[in-house]
């Protein structure tokens, strides 16, 4: 699938716009284009009434670099990242603060909107501080319906306690795989795995008074993707966090 064609999937299916990784499409992908072709890709979106929210799988320098990049140049609103980094926790949580302290010094008022993911190894209250202590206006919470899990905790724990700093939301399915001491996940078919979705939604979308907190619903459909358990039950207070590959689904 070529990222123009998921432009035209989403209009057809009266979506308000796209989520897209920058490897989306492989060598004709975001990341691959020039100039000239990601903007004929953002004026496709705008002539379709689409937003484009831009993914990324790290945090680092050079791909916060790329991410935004690609954002000014069609057009989009937002990116979201994640952190991937090896060592003990401590000292993986300082890397990811002096990723988003580069991000707020860089881009804090290029008009972008960022959101940090947990995805696997970080737990929801860290990730809730890391927020907190950036002092970015602009940073927030993606929540991930099933990433939680494999940090050792469960989806309505996690929301709970990311609640005041989401803002957008990926939708999935996964059956919970017990490990020894901790918990991993196995996505599936929406309506056969174990997350609490009528209960996850209606949370969610009544967050926010005046108006909506959550802006974003990103619709994944992932089957047969496996991640293990990265934070185990007998953990101290500093543990390994294991190197990993970008997820592909």
């Amino acid at each position: 699938m070529l990222p123009a064609d998921l432009l035209d999937i989403a209009s057809e299916n009266n979506l308000r716009g796209v989520k897209i990784h920058v490897l989306d499409g492989e060598r004709f992908s975001l990341g691959n284009m020039d100039d000239k072709e990601l903007s004929a890709f953002g004026d496709k979106a705008r002539r379709l009434n689409l937003d484009i929210h831009i993914e990324t799988s790290a945090s680092d320098k050079a791909s916060i670099d790329e991410a935004v990049a690609i954002a000014l140049k069609t057009g989009a609103s937002s990116v979201r990242f994640y952190p991937r980094y090896e060592g003990n926790l401590r000292d993986v949580l300082s890397i990811i603060a002096n990723d988003i302290a580069y991000v707020r010094e860089t881009y804090q008022d290029c008009g972008l909107t960022f959101t940090i993911e947990q995805h696997e190894d970080l737990k929801s209250y860290e990730l809730v501080s890391l927020v907190k202590e950036s002092e970015m206006e602009s940073l927030s919470l993606l929540f991930d319906f099933a990433n939680m899990i494999n940090a050792n905790e469960h989806p309505i724990d996690a929301l709970k306690t990311m609640a005041p700093h989401i803002t957008q939301v990926h939708i999935k399915d996964a059956l919970i795989v017990k490990e020894q001491g901790g918990l991993g996940h196995k996505a599936c078919i929406s309506g056969q795995g174990d997350m609490p979705f009528k209960a996850l939604l209606t949370h969610l979308i009544c967050l926010g008074d005046d108006e909506p907190q959550v802006t974003a619903y990103g619709l994944e459909e992932e089957v047969d993707y496996y991640a293990p358990a990265f934070r185990f039950e007998d953990e101290d207070d500093n543990p390994w966090i294991p190197y990993r590959q970008m997820s592909e689904t």
